[in-house]
């Protein structure tokens, strides 16, 4: 018995439809693997932009912090340097006095007159270095706020976004990083928010730190010139306390007393170191107070070496109250669609939305743990400044694709 061959071409549909399926199975695996590689690599853009741009604030805000310990450590020189004039100049006055006296002994006044000519010495060649340290310092000082006064510049949201940019196109030349027309091609119920970030972002980062004034600053730096000096017992005793020595007599205290005091405004700054001898009685009541001997003071000033002294007029610190303050850095990756190799099979075409994967990274401050920060305790906490260089950028863990 034979078959009909009218019958014989029926299975061509069935292959035909087979192999449609087939190749429409594949092309949707391949289209959502290249996608899913795709979304990746925009993923990674938008980690490395977003901690790039972090690290470059944190480094920032870091060196800003340097800088303004660089500048009260110069300050600080200048007060130990004049506190030495005040003291050499009181040594070689308290010498001729005695040379005055001892003059007329034989071999005693000749010693003394020697005495004389060496303290004489060592007082020009110590008031000649003052005139060259105090104002080279001062110009120490004023080159570090120019350096800082351009760090602040250079943490402008343009700038930053720059380097984002840059980061991003290293995985990708069409990846684009917080780019405004992308965005608007985003759905209507995420487009505001997320250029309500960035455009939060982009005055905040500037905003962050701020200029103050030493007449406008609640007297912050002076705190700190004080706790540099309270950092070190001997330059904190040579300088604010009792340099010299105190002698007990029967009924009497003698006592070389030093001491030196710093102003400071807006503008102008001046250190004035004093060395006197001074004597006190026992009265009835206990010691009566300290009284000068004789009528000389030694005194030297900053302003007597350079008499533009400006010492630290200005400087850099985070903005508003104390508070743990941290900054966001957003990093919105972007990538059309039509970039990406796909299969066009049956409809299945790019879309205008682009693939879009945000991160974000936080600028914070935080404070080393370990024996060589041990003086502030372990159960203390330290408010975010910019006196100390202790900023770290950090990726947060969550990232939102689109």
């Amino acid at each position: 018995m034979r078959l009909s061959n009218r019958h014989g071409g029926q299975v061509a549909p069935v292959a035909l439809f087979g192999v449609l399926i087939s190749s429409a199975v594949l092309a949707v695996m391949f289209n959502t693997g290249q996608k899913v590689t795709e979304r990746s690599q925009v993923a990674n853009a938008a980690d490395a932009a977003a901690y790039s741009g972090a690290v470059w604030t944190a480094r920032h805000l870091n060196f800003i912090a340097y800088a303004n310990r660089a500048m009260v450590a110069n300050h600080v020189a200048v007060g130990h340097f004049i506190s030495y004039v005040s003291w050499v100049r009181y040594i070689n006055d308290s010498i001729e006095a005695i040379d005055r006296v001892t003059q007329w002994i034989p071999y005693v006044g000749q010693y003394v007159d020697m005495a004389e000519q060496i303290s004489t010495q060592v007082r020009d060649a110590t008031e000649q270095a003052a005139e060259i340290t105090v104002p080279a310092l001062d110009a120490w000082n004023a080159n570090i706020r120019a350096a800082q006064a351009e760090a602040h510049a250079s943490l402008a949201f343009r700038n930053v976004q720059n380097l984002m940019e840059q980061t991003g196109r290293t995985y990708d030349l069409h990846i684009r990083i917080n780019d405004g027309d992308a965005l608007s091609r985003m759905p209507d119920e995420l487009q505001p928010l997320l250029e309500a970030q960035l455009m939060t972002q982009s005055a905040a980062i500037p905003a962050f730190i701020q200029r103050y004034t030493a007449s406008r600053d609640s007297n912050s730096m002076q705190q700190l010139v004080n706790a540099s000096l309270r950092g070190n017992a001997d330059l904190q005793r040579w300088i604010v306390g009792e340099r010299g020595w105190r002698e007990n007599l029967l009924a009497d205290q003698l006592r070389k007393r030093g001491a030196t005091s710093v102003n400071q405004n807006a503008s102008l700054a001046d250190w004035r170191a004093e060395d006197q001898l001074q004597i006190r009685t026992r009265g009835v009541f206990g010691w009566r107070s300290w009284q000068r001997i004789g009528d000389r003071v030694s005194t030297a000033t900053a302003r007597e070496f350079d008499s533009d002294y400006s010492g630290v007029p200005a400087y850099y610190n985070v903005a508003g109250s104390p508070g743990d303050t941290s900054l966001r850095i957003a990093a919105i990756a972007t990538k059309a669609q039509t970039t990406i190799a796909t299969v066009d099979l049956l409809g299945m075409t790019a879309t205008a939305q682009p693939l879009a994967v945000a991160a974000v990274a936080r600028v914070e401050f935080r404070r080393p743990r370990g024996s060589a920060f041990a003086s502030l305790g372990e159960r203390r906490h330290e408010y975010a400044n910019l006196f100390n260089p202790f900023w770290e950028a950090k990726l947060a863990p969550v990232t939102w694709s689109f």
